[in-house]
């Protein structure tokens, strides 16, 4: 009988170490758990922060493109209007300059 009671004393000491072991690793579980979630909600919100950087980016390029295109076609017209007046002048200057041969040519007759 007093065997007995040794072998139910020792196997309660080990049935309590492995629940306690078990407890302990059940905890370190749940706090890693926990940790990993809180990693996970950053790198979220750091992807999150990084996709409205990078729309902001996008929206301000836009703007900038749009800009420039009318800045483009401000430009062109501009210098269109200076080419037509450049044209003009050029043909009152051809007029001019052959209404010029046209008197020498009659001065010298």
């Amino acid at each position: 009988m007093p065997d007995m009671v040794q072998v139910l004393s020792d196997l309660g000491g080990t049935l309590g170490s492995l629940l306690a072991a078990f407890i302990y690793i059940w905890h370190l579980q749940k706090s890693f758990q926990t940790e990993r979630d809180g990693y996970r909600e950053e790198r979220d919100q750091l992807r999150k922060e990084a996709l409205d950087e990078r729309t902001r980016w996008v929206e301000k390029d836009s703007e900038a493109d749009l800009r420039m295109i009318e800045l483009q076609q401000s430009s062109y017209q501009s210098l269109m209007g200076v080419m037509q007046d450049t044209a003009k002048v050029l043909q009152d200057l051809h007029s001019s300059i052959n209404e010029l041969k046209v008197m020498i040519g009659d001065a010298k007759k």
